[in-house]
């Protein structure tokens, strides 16, 4: 059911502006102070089993706490939260900023249409910023699980590139929820690190994705790329490929930085995602000559492409929240046909994942189209 026209409360809905896993997303009036603003709506019909509505409300719930507990200049902020009756269905909704821009996804794809290619300085303070948003709500204890371009929000311009706000905590990864909350496979395939296809995410799968995004606006596509079956297949077994290899202008110190970021277990990345974000300023120039944080094992080096060498390079030091180490399926060679078969067939076999979002349907700028 559309909802043009309705009004929910004191907001009146003026038109239809996206659709998701999680409801849709509709611009609003607030008729009380007379700004725009975003509604995300969650219907539930009465045709839903009573424990299907109570699993949808409770998503949507946990969405709404896991905004109110962050405080960030990068994290889209929550104004308020509600429920109403209209007609045969209860609404659900989440009133957020309208941001008029657009998102990341859509800069970047209107950056390529212009022919311009982002340099990898301008890339790193995109980084930075989603580091610190990602760093902030992972000290809260919840895991973003789907990083990606169109999930960040553009809320004005920084210099060359914009200023961004995460958005959609709608499959977000609570530390604090319910040991009964379903922990399904959740996320966006081309981002998803290899303990998340199994499950298990952890603050280092969103360290993941964002490498993932870095890399795509880097060299213009992920580093995996195909059907659902070869896309998961590769994030699990194959070597990520260099950068350089798409990109000669890349150094090798950058093909060591996204071999790190997105090794296949999490305790073999970065620490956390700001010391990625570091160590991509430093190969990138950003902090070319300044000396490192004075605390860690990295504090004697005077030169940025000394400091991004040495994180890249060291060892991480132990962190024993993330020494969770996946158990990944016995999957057989992907050129096997029956291997390939089998693992399609699961993944295009009808089953409906909340959150889980289809290659075809969320193919980022860059991907082949199919």
């Amino acid at each position: 059911m559309l909802l043009e026209g309705q009004h929910l409360n004191q907001y009146r809905i003026e038109r239809l502006l996206g659709q998701g896993g999680m409801g849709e997303v509709y611009l609003a009036q607030d008729i009380r102070i007379k700004r725009q603003i975003a509604l995300k709506v969650l219907q539930v019909d009465e045709h839903l089993s009573a424990a299907a509505a109570e699993q949808a409300r409770r998503l949507f719930e946990r969405e709404a706490r896991a905004i109110a507990q962050l405080d960030h200049p990068h994290i889209l902020p929550l104004y308020d939260f509600g429920e109403m009756q209209v007609g045969a269905s209860q609404i659900l909704y989440l009133v957020m900023p309208y941001r008029p821009e657009g998102s990341l996804s859509k800069w970047w794809t209107g950056q390529r249409q212009a022919g311009r290619q982002l340099m990898p300085q301008e890339i790193s303070l995109l980084v930075q910023q989603a580091a610190s948003a990602l760093q902030h709500a992972h000290d809260q204890g919840i895991i973003h699980q789907d990083v990606k371009p169109a999930n960040f929000l553009i809320r004005g311009q920084r210099g060359s590139v914009p200023e961004l706000q995460l958005a959609d905590f709608g499959i977000a990864y609570l530390s604090n929820a319910s040991a009964s909350m379903s922990q399904s496979i959740r996320g966006t395939p081309f981002y998803m690190a290899p303990e998340q296809w199994q499950g298990h995410p952890v603050p280092a799968s969103d360290q993941y994705a964002l490498a993932i995004m870095a890399y795509q606006m880097l060299v213009g596509h992920p580093p995996f790329r195909g059907s659902e079956s070869q896309v998961m297949y590769k994030h699990l077994m194959e070597p990520v490929p260099p950068p350089s290899a798409f990109n000669p202008d890349l150094s090798p110190l950058i093909d060591g930085l996204f071999r790190r970021a997105l090794a296949k277990k999490p305790q073999e990345r970065f620490l956390t995602v700001t010391v990625f974000s570091q160590a991509l300023s430093a190969a990138s120039g950003q902090i070319a000559g300044a000396a490192p944080p004075a605390a860690g094992p990295h504090n004697t080096t005077t030169s940025g492409t000394t400091y991004a060498t040495q994180l890249v390079t060291s060892p991480p030091a132990p962190d024993r929240s993330e020494q969770k180490t996946p158990v990944f399926p016995p999957l057989s060679n992907p050129s096997h046909p029956r291997s390939r078969t089998t693992r399609a067939a699961t993944l295009q076999g009808g089953l409906v994942i909340p959150g889980f979002y289809r290659l075809s349907d969320q193919s980022p700028p860059g991907a082949p189209d199919r």
